[in-house]
């Protein structure tokens, strides 16, 4: 069944096989488009729309269309159809059945055959519904003389569609567009109507518009419009009120370009082009016509493209407009080649030409597409497509689309054709050998083009016939054949050599393969050979069977070969070459035999045929028309039958052809042609056949015919601007060639070859082509052919060409005096009879006849006709527009001849100013009447406008300039004064004389820029990134004007830029100095500096540039490329390079080098962080850590510091010999065994390789034996058995790396016994391991033992801890390990003959404690901060994580480097409140967050300036000096600013200035009344705050006098009520004076009250300062804040800054009253008090760098503006603040330091975050002043001097304390150290403890409850109260002027011993028994820490142990979280008092 199926389907192929061999002969073409749809295609819904696509090629190809997504376009009912031509209709339809995607899209035509596809170009189809419009008219009306514009208005949604094609005159005049006109209307192409040269007459007339829908044909009317005339008076300067701006045609259209401008008179026009390099003027020829207004180009060209300008003029002045025209030409797409054939594999190259008008156009946007589809840009290069390696997918058609931007696509078409390749074998089967019966199936593939055929054969005969064998053959879609042959069911006879040939024109390939079928031999029929004489014959013998032994051939009984032709192939076939006919001819027997000698024969015939032989024939040479020749055609050999036949040109010879053949013999044939033609000539071929071959031979018979017409040029005309096609075609043979040739002269005289060139075309056919014709192209041409047989033949033609009138102008003007003769001419050109008309305002005909005063002129000139009209008399009223009208057979044209009556001049009239300016006024004026007089110049005099010199005088000093011809109406009157009144006048001048002059006209000139530069400029830098600008301002006389301000420009010296940046400064206007910072430049940079000045005009010269060069800074990059490399065990070099050198920022001044080891120890014993410092890139590294791992960073430094370092690198040292091992046991485990162990080395110095271990035998001192045994680095035991008793040995050990051995450990003997003692031969010492881990601690014995544990002495039972457990074999496992488990465990054993003991120290790792984190200083934008990790959790701190945030902001993290001990942040707002906490990290965890921290940044809300510094009054203006404004530390953001005048009217409104006025200088607020009384009200805005104020003022008077004393006490006594007024004011100033009282009071009380104790506390402070806490503690000033390794540290109280300032304030009050709850300011004081010692890895110097992470971060800094002020308001500034604050009454402190407003000691980092600015209150140290709910505090009211030389005692004498009324016992607080005498040691018994807080604090509010509480607490503790404090506290009486202020620093702390600084508290009550009373004491990372009396600790107070992990009591820890730690500050702000409570009893 699958044989039968498969034969079925094989048949049904070998069938297709006859149309697959079809496009082997056929001759294909791919498709191209006949008929190409347009680009847009337009209908309305009521016709309909179609769109026609034909297309050629073979086959014929089909047309499809499809949309622009390439889907298929199918029909719809009604809508859309697609005709069998191709044509796609588009119905009619209803309005309501528009589809978009129907009638509103883009279509493309596909044709496609066999050969390819081609796409055509996009197709825009736009539907229309009809719609019904209505057209209006617009009418632009004009003056009398002048031109109107009708313009036809059409609706938008239709105007695209709609046309005007006539304008109706009524009753019935149509008028038609044209581009010349009739000299009265004119309608445009574009559909304006003008109509020229208006009279009143045409008023009266009416106009209507035609417009024409262009899809429907439908024509609408507008409605009758009329003219209307403006009137006018005198003369009015010409101006455009119409022009196209641009005009776009297409090539040999007419172009019209319209500028209409309305004047009077009638304004004269002149057409320029600026196509060139300058502008040219336009002139009339026989192409362009000027009309005036409008410029007429026909039958344009690209060269006529371009700007175009319009000129417009009169005696009123001129106006202009600029229009442009774009010409659209054609292009013209070609690909080259059009059909391109190509081998497989070869490469294809196309190329798009693009033309225009023949000549190449540039580039252009090109598209390739293959048969429909766009290719990728990937082969193309511009215009160029190139396919490479072509396959067979590649054949098919190639488009290129050129598409320009207008929208309009152009397409050219290609073929590419594979070229012939010969056939190529695919698949081929191989032999096969069988068994008789199955089916076999053979199989060839085969390749080449043409498609090849493949035929089967067997052993070279064709296959059997028969049923059992069928073929099949298809072609795959590629192209390739594939053959079958099946054999249904192979029997013997069907074996043999199956061979399967592919053959095309190209060539032919074989593949032969044998099937053997096992079988006897057996041999098929031989057919009957024919055999071709002189070739090879291969004779193959058809044998079947398998296997064959052997084959013969015979002939005639004898056994082949019997010759040397003749040979006998290994595979049986017989080959004879070259066969010959007499001797191979013949019977041949073929017989085969098989090993078993079975036989078979078979006999064949072979015939031997002769190929024929053609002898060499030819035809005459010379042979011309009408004579005779034959020629013969004879074959020299070959067998018959033979055939002989003619054929011409490759075809049978025609009947028509004349020809005769005859047969002279069977073996020749004559060929006679009797009367020889043109049609004759060609090729001829005998061809001669016979069964052998078919030979041809061909000759050429060339028959000479001259040349004569096909198309005889005949004579022509034409128009101008036409095109004409002069033919002229000729045949003959060969081909003559055509030659055009044109008469220089007359038509006999000479003649020059015509070429081609533009507009001169020479066809392939002959003719001539010429393009728009003018003149010139006029005369004779002559045609001629020749093609070499006699003289050729020619043809003279005459071409005229028809020209219309033309003139070489529009217009012409003609001036004539009143009374003379006017005479107008006319010259025009064009083709004769010409008439000419002269015409009056282009409508009344001259005529003399009736006119008496004219006469009519006309002659002929060569050209044309030149014509003259004469008017005798003229007068006024003869003045206006002529026409000079010429007309002919061809057209008309017309010229305007402007006639202008002169008469004596007017005086001029209207003079006015048309510009001012600084030097020069520009006048103009009018004439009084219009067209009168001849003006040949005007006369403008002038003068200054002195009012102080007499009238009389004004004549002589009138200065005169001169307005000469042409007149114009204006004159520039140059080189005045600026700001300078002139007086002018004008007078006109012609020929009767000048006119009486004009009225004056009076001016005053404008201000002028300054002249002159800014004076003085220099800069000089503050800091890396600032340079302070400062500069004088010009000198007054160049000025010019008021100085406004100043631009301040700056660029970078090594750029090459050479634009300047430029910042504006707001100047003073009276002339004043300016500076100003520049910020935010690069570092270390040289910048160039200049300064204009400039006032309302406009900006000056630039000054002279200088340059500055900002401070060096630290780098900002780190070294790149750090490398290292490991020289040896105990060295490393690194090297690296310098920083980019745009961040270096300054001189390098060298490099640190900073490593340490990364060491895992438990402690560090030492920081061993290292730094070296080099000038060179590589340093070697010595002296380190053998085979240790070292983090290694780079950075450079200036000499301003140390810059940014660079990321670790990691490098290891080289391994070296291991060092001796730790310890070595030996103890005797049995008689004859000895058990050795050992620790590894401490520093292995690499990876241990083995333990060697060294034996000895030693009796006595005899050594017996030495021994040595390698152990595995892992094993560090060894039991060394079968020893001799009572024998002494010896043990030691070494450790070896890859190095080589290290040294040996210590020697240890032990002597073999039979008595085992205890012992334990495990090793103990320290154990190192983190919380909740488990360690087991190893206690291995010999002995047997009984073991035993203790933990510090306490016996462990198995069981006694939870969490341990004592295994068998002796070890303790100590699981979820917490701090409380560390310690010494003791393992001791015992078996009755020895005891031993081990002690491990257990060392558990845990979380560090929360750092202690204090603040040192703070400044405006800074906080610095120090702290101190207390525990470090048994681990080395890995790092910190600060945290802070600013009040209401984002959250914000920093990690810092673990050898921190400081940081400074910095860029913090001014004035805010910051919560920071800080939390530490080890190997182990995070601790817990130190106490959060409430620091308030430097500065406050804005001061109060004084009055006199801030206003300076006017007469009519007030100047504000903004700059004069106290900023208090934290710059102004803007002022508010508003004023009013005080009057009786109450309810008078505020003015307004300005409510965001930004920081300046100085504002002038305008606009005052002189002698007035007014309030000013102001609001300065800071980030801290608002300050407002109310000041007063009078205005000067109108002179400038000051005003009337009565104003100016009215101004003080209204100050005073709006003071008393303002309860604001009033409330603060009422409670400061009593409070001021109170404060008297209290101070006289306390002094009074201390001086009685002064004595007795004087000696107690002497004792409790020992000299032991001297040397604990010292005081240094803010100076060595960041102290570096070389800064001297005080030590003694004489090094402490005189400036340092100590105060302790005391104040009475209720516990239970609550403190202010806000956060309060800080104050930064040049006094800091450090600690000596920081835990270890905590006091490391602070890094260069850290890591910032912001969160979630939108905080926003307010811009500052920056102030100016010069350097003597420095002092009144600061001046003003502190009397500001002084005078400012609120509930609140007051507190003037040592260091107050005169201070001028900055501490070095108030330098660097408050960099010198001028004019900013940052400059000064301020007093701030903090509100608080507490009773008023101490004002101190002793003024500060304003010098810097106070000392202590000056400090305490301004320190004043006020005694409690409470009488609780003291505390006494005191500084430890230095010698201070003057210090107190003991404070009066009192309820709280006020100290000088000098950091933002946030106070802890200790209520009235909690308090009695922490009292019941005490007493039910039953604790003794020590009987010392109340003598103690009652002698606290020392002298209030020897005390010095004591910086307190408290904080709630748990009093425990646990902290060193809080144990020498113990004496005090409750201390010591396990509870934590309330006391205000510093941890030891404090700076200040209350000292007790030497009294207070009992002899008998025993040491306390550590209770770090004890629970504190509930109120402690309540209050503990409720207290926050309060450090000093560094700068010189207000304090806040801060309340602690004391000790309760």
């Amino acid at each position: 069944m699958w044989i039968s199926s498969r034969f079925f389907v094989i048949f049904l192929l070998l069938h297709l096989d006859t149309t697959c061999s079809e496009p082997f002969e056929a001759h294909l073409r791919g498709p191209g488009f006949v008929m190409e749809p347009p680009g847009r295609v337009e209908f309305s819904n009521s016709s309909g729309g179609w769109l026609d696509c034909s297309a050629s090629g073979s086959p014929q190809p089909t047309v499809d269309w499809v949309h622009a997504d390439g889907s298929a376009v199918t029909e719809i009912h009604g809508v859309r159809r697609v005709l069998r031509n191709g044509t796609l209709v588009l119905m009619p339809f209803a309005a309501a059945a528009y589809h978009q995607d129907v009638h509103n899209t883009i279509y493309r035509c596909i044709a496609s055959n066999s050969v390819g596809r081609i796409v055509s170009r996009d197709v825009q189809v736009r539907a229309v519904v009809a719609q019904a419009y209505k057209v209006d008219v617009e009418v632009l009306s004009a003056s009398r003389g002048c031109t109107a514009i009708l313009r036809c208005v059409v609706p938008t949604f239709v105007k695209e569609l709609v046309r005007v094609v006539s304008w109706v005159h009524e009753p019935a005049i149509y008028i038609y567009p044209s581009l010349q006109g009739d000299g009265k209307f004119h309608l445009l192409p574009t559909g304006e109507l003008l109509i020229h040269n208006l009279q009143e007459s045409d008023e009266s007339q009416s106009f209507r518009c035609r417009s024409m829908h262009r899809l429907t044909r439908q024509v609408v009317v507008s409605s009758p419009t009329r003219l209307r005339i403006n009137s006018h008076r005198g003369i009015i300067s010409p101006s455009v009120v119409e022009h196209t701006a641009h005009v776009q045609v297409s090539q040999d259209e007419g172009a019209v370009l319209l500028c209409v401008a309305q004047g009077c008179p009638s304004p004269e026009y002149s057409w320029f082009t600026h196509n060139g390099a300058g502008p040219l003027p336009v002139l009339s020829g026989p192409r362009v016509r000027l009309l005036g207004p409008i410029l007429a180009i026909e039958a344009v060209t690209g060269e006529d493209s371009g700007v175009y300008k319009c000129t417009a003029g009169n005696v009123g002045g001129e106006a202009s407009a600029e229009l442009r025209l774009t010409v659209a030409t054609p292009i013209q797409v070609e690909i080259s080649p059009n059909v391109l054939s190509v081998h497989m594999g070869g490469t294809a190259e196309f190329r798009c030409l693009v033309t225009s008008n023949g000549s190449p156009v540039g580039m252009q946007n090109i598209l390739w597409y293959k048969d429909g589809r766009q290719l990728p840009s990937s082969g193309r290069v511009e215009d160029t497509l190139v396919v490479p390696r072509v396959s067979r997918e590649n054949r098919g058609m190639y488009q290129c689309v050129v598409r320009r931007p207008e929208g309009d696509t152009f397409q050219a078409t290609a073929e590419l054709q594979l070229g012939d390749a010969p056939p190529v074998l695919l698949y081929s089967f191989i032999e096969q050998t069988l068994q008789p019966g199955p089916a076999v199936s053979l199989k060839c593939s085969a390749a080449g083009n043409p498609t090849p055929q493949i035929s089967w054969t067997l052993d070279g005969f064709p296959l059997p016939s028969n049923g059992r064998f069928m073929i099949g053959q298809y072609i795959t879609v590629h192209g390739d054949v594939i053959s079958h042959v099946n054999i249904s069911h192979v029997m013997v006879e069907d074996g043999g050599e199956y061979a399967c040939n592919a053959e095309n024109r190209a060539g032919r390939v074989q593949h032969a393969a044998r099937l053997n079928i096992y079988g006897l031999p057996y041999i098929r029929l031989i057919p009957k050979v024919t055999a071709v004489s002189g070739e090879t014959l291969n004779l193959k013998c058809p044998v079947a069977g398998y296997p064959i032994e052997e084959i013969h051939w015979e002939r005639g009984g004898r056994e082949l070969p019997d010759d040397i032709r003749q040979r006998v192939q290994p595979d049986g076939s017989l080959t004879i070459s070259p066969v010959q006919k007499n001797s191979d001819s013949g019977v041949y027997t073929c017989w085969a035999r098989n090993k078993q000698g079975h036989s078979a024969r078979r006999s064949g015939e072979v015939t031997v045929i002769v190929p024929p032989s053609i002898e060499p024939f030819a035809f005459q040479e010379g042979l011309a028309e009408g004579m005779r020749t034959r020629t013969v055609c004879g074959v020299s050999r070959g067998d018959p039958p033979l055939k002989l036949i003619w054929l011409k040109d490759g075809d049978p010879l025609p009947d028509l052809l004349g020809a005769n053949v005859t047969m002279l013999d069977q073996y020749s044939s004559l060929l006679s042609i009797p009367s020889l033609s043109a049609t004759h000539s060609g090729e001829y071929t005998c061809v001669a056949k016979n069964p052998a071959a078919e030979i041809k031979y061909t000759a050429l018979l060339q028959v000479k015919v001259p040349p004569r017409w096909i198309v005889e040029p005949v004579d022509a005309n034409v128009e101008r601007n036409r095109h004409i096609m002069l033919h002229c075609q000729a045949q003959g043979v060969p081909t003559p060639s055509i030659v055009w040739k044109k008469a220089t002269g007359s038509k006999s005289g000479e003649y020059e070859e015509v070429r081609e060139r533009p507009f001169t075309k020479l066809l392939g056919n002959g003719s001539l082509l010429l393009q728009h014709v003018k003149e010139d192209r006029e005369g004779f041409y002559l045609c001629q052919a020749n093609n070499g047989i006699g003289t050729g033949i020619g043809k003279v033609i005459q071409l005229k060409v028809n020209s219309s009138p033309y003139f070489s102008s529009t217009s012409r003007s003609v001036m004539v005096k009143k009374g003379d003769t006017a005479l107008l001419q006319c010259a025009v050109s064009g083709d004769k009879p010409i008439n000419i008309v002269w015409m009056r305002s282009g409508k009344n005909t001259l005529n003399p006849s009736t006119n008496y005063k004219i006469s009519v002129k006309q002659e002929a000139t060569p050209d044309g006709v030149s014509a003259e009209l004469q008017i005798r008399t003229v007068d006024a009223t003869d003045s206006g527009p002529y026409f000079c009208r010429a007309s002919n057979l061809y057209g008309n044209d017309q010229q305007l001849v402007q006639l202008q009556v002169q008469e004596p001049p007017l005086p001029p009239s209207v003079l006015e100013a048309a510009m001012i300016s600084s030097r020069s006024v520009n006048i103009k004026w009018q004439p009084k009447t219009l067209g009168t007089g001849d003006v040949t110049k005007y006369l403008v005099e002038f003068h200054e406008a002195d009012r102080s010199l007499p009238p009389a005088l004004f004549v002589e000093q009138w200065q005169q300039i001169e307005v000469k011809d042409p007149p114009h109406f204006n004159a520039l009157i140059e080189n005045l004064k600026p700001a300078t009144r002139y007086a002018f006048r004008v007078i006109a001048e012609g020929s009767a004389g000048r006119s009486a002059p004009s009225q004056e006209l009076i001016v005053r000139t404008e201000p002028q820029r300054p002249a002159g530069p800014p004076l003085s400029l220099s800069a000089r830098p503050l800091s890396s990134t600032e340079l302070l600008i400062s500069w004088v301002a010009p000198l007054p006389e160049l000025r010019h004007g008021d100085i406004q301000g100043y631009n301040v420009g700056y660029k970078l010296s090594s750029s090459g830029n050479t634009a300047y940046n430029f910042t504006s400064v707001s100047g003073d206007y009276d002339g004043g100095n300016g500076e100003l910072l520049l910020s935010g430049l690069a570092k270390f940079a040289r910048y160039t500096v200049v300064v204009q000045a400039f006032n309302q005009v406009g900006p000056g010269p630039l000054s002279e540039p200088t340059a500055a060069q900002t401070m060096e800074d630290v780098p900002s990059r780190p070294p790149e490329d750090v490398r290292c490399a490991a020289l040896s065990s105990q060295s490393l070099q690194v090297s690296w390079q310098p920083p980019p050198i745009y961040h270096t920022n300054g001189l390098l001044q060298g490099y640190k080098l900073i490593f340490e080891p990364i060491i895992d120890d438990i402690q560090p014993s030492k920081d061993e962080v290292e730094s070296r410092k080099t000038t060179a890139l590589t340093m070697v590294l010595t002296g380190l850590r053998k085979y240790t791992n070292y983090s290694i960073q780079v950075l450079a430094h200036t000499r301003m510091g140390d810059g940014v370092v660079s990321k670790p690198l990691f490098c290891h040292s080289e391994e070296d010999v291991p060092e001796a091992p730790a310890d070595i046991k030996v103890v005797s485990s049995s008689s004859q065994s000895l058990y050795i162990s050992w620790l590894p080395p401490t520093e292995p110095n690499g990876v241990i390789t083995k333990f060697s271990l060294y034996t000895r035998v030693v009796n006595g001192r005899e050594e017996l034996n030495n021994e040595k045994r390698s152990l595995p680095s892992q094993q560090a035991y060894y039991e060394a058995k079968g020893l001799h008793p009572h024998m002494e040995y010896q043990f030691w050990v070494t450790a070896s790396t890859r190095v080589g051995e290290g040294k040996s450990s210590r020697v240890s003997s032990q002597i073999t016994t039979n008595r085992v003692p205890a012992r334990i031969i495990s090793f103990g010492g320290p154990v190192v391991r983190p919380w909740r881990s488990t360690v087991t601690l190893p206690c291995t014995a010999v002995g047997k033992p009984k073991r035993e544990w203790f933990k510090a002495d306490v016996a462990l039972r198995q069981g006694g801890m939870h969490n341990s457990q004592l295994l068998d074999s002796g070890d303790l496992i100590i699981s979820s390990l917490q701090l409380a488990d560390g310690g010494n465990y003791s393992c001791q054993v015992d078996n009755g003959i020895g005891t031993d003991r081990l002690t491990h120290t257990l060392m558990v790792q845990v979380p560090p404690t929360a750092p202690v984190l204090y603040v040192t200083s703070a400044t405006s934008s800074s906080i610095l901060m120090h702290w101190k990790c207390d525990f470090t959790g048994n681990a080395p701190i890995t790092g910190y994580t600060l945290f802070y945030r600013r009040t209401n902001g984002n959250a914000e993290e920093m990690q810092l480097s673990r050898h921190a001990s400081s940081h400074e942040l910095k860029g913090l707002v001014c004035g805010s409140t910051y919560q920071i906490h800080l939390s530490a990290q080890n190997k182990v965890g995070t601790s817990p967050t130190s106490t959060m921290l409430h620091v308030r940044t430097q500065g406050q809300s804005p001061g109060h300036p004084a009055s006199t510094a801030l206003l300076a009054p006017n007469s009519t203006s007030l100047l504000v000096r903004l700059h004069s404004w106290p900023d208090n530390g934290c710059p102004l953001l803007y002022f508010v600013l508003q004023y009013k005048a005080v009057t009786e009217d109450p309810d008078a409104e505020w003015v307004l200035v300005s409510n965001a006025l930004k920081p300046q200088r100085r504002i002038v607020v305008n606009n005052l009344k002189p002698s007035t009384l007014y309030q000013l009200r102001m609001e300065a805005h800071n980030v801290a705050g608002i300050s407002q104020a109310d000041f007063s003022f009078v205005t000067l008077t109108k002179d400038g006098d000051p005003p009337p004393p009565e104003i100016v006490h009215r101004g003080h006594r209204g100050q005073t009520t709006v003071i008393f007024a303002n309860m604001n004011l009033l409330i603060p100033s009422i409670a400061a004076v009593s409070g001021l009282f109170c404060t008297i009071i209290m101070v006289i009380v306390c002094y009074r009250h201390k001086q009685a104790n002064h004595i007795q506390k004087e000696s107690l402070e002497n004792r409790a300062n020992s000299e032991a806490a001297q040397r604990e503690r010292y005081y240094a000033t803010i100076h060595k804040v960041s102290m570096q390794n070389n800064d001297k540290i005080p030590e003694t109280s004489e090094d402490i800054s005189p400036y340092a300032t100590f105060q302790l304030s005391e104040a009475g009050g209720n516990m239970s009253q609550p403190h202010h709850g806000g956060p309060a300011n800080t104050l930064l004081h040049s006094f800091m008090y450090h600690e000596r010692a920081l835990a270890e890895g905590c006091s490391s110097p602070p890094p260069a760098a850290s890591k910032n992470r912001r969160r979630h971060s939108r905080k926003t800094e307010p811009e500052s503006e920056e102030s100016e002020s010069d350097q003597d308001q420095l002092t009144s500034s600061r001046t003003e603040s502190s009397n500001q604050h002084e005078g400012k009454i609120k509930h609140s402190i007051i507190y003037h330091g040592a260091q107050s407003s005169t201070s001028s000691d900055l501490s070095p980092m108030s330098e660097q975050k408050s960099l010198p600015r001028r004019g900013r209150s940052r400059y000064h140290h301020q007093q701030y002043q903090f509100s608080t709910n507490t009773t008023p505090r101490h004002h101190n009211s002793n003024k500060m001097n304003n010098n810097t030389t106070s000392n202590t005692n000056t400090t305490a004498t301004n320190t004043t304390a006020t005694p409690s009324t409470s009488s609780n016992s003291n505390k006494i607080l005191s500084p430890r150290g230095g010698n201070l005498k003057s210090i107190s040691s003991t404070f009066k018994s009192q309820d709280s403890i006020q100290c000088h807080i000098p950091t933002l604090v946030k106070s802890p509010s200790i209520s009235t409850q909690q308090q009695k509480q922490f009292h019941k607490q005490q007493q039910l503790q039953g604790s003794s109260t020590n009987p010392q404090h109340s003598s103690t506290s009652n002698s606290n009486s020392s002298s209030l002027k020897q005390q010095q202020p004591l910086l307190i620093t408290p904080k709630l702390h748990q009093l425990d011993g646990s902290s060193p600084g809080c144990q020498e508290l113990m004496g005090l009550d409750g201390i010591g028994n396990g509870h934590s009373p309330l006391v205000a004491c510093m941890p030891p990372s404090s700076q200040f820490r209350p000292i007790p009396h030497k009294s207070i600790m009992p002899a008998h107070e025993p040491p306390h142990h550590h209770t770090t992990h004890q629970q504190p009591h509930p109120h402690q820890q309540q209050l503990q979280q409720q207290s926050t730690l309060l450090n000093p500050s560094t700068a010189m702000l207000s304090s806040k008092f801060f309340t602690a409570p004391t000790l309760p009893k």
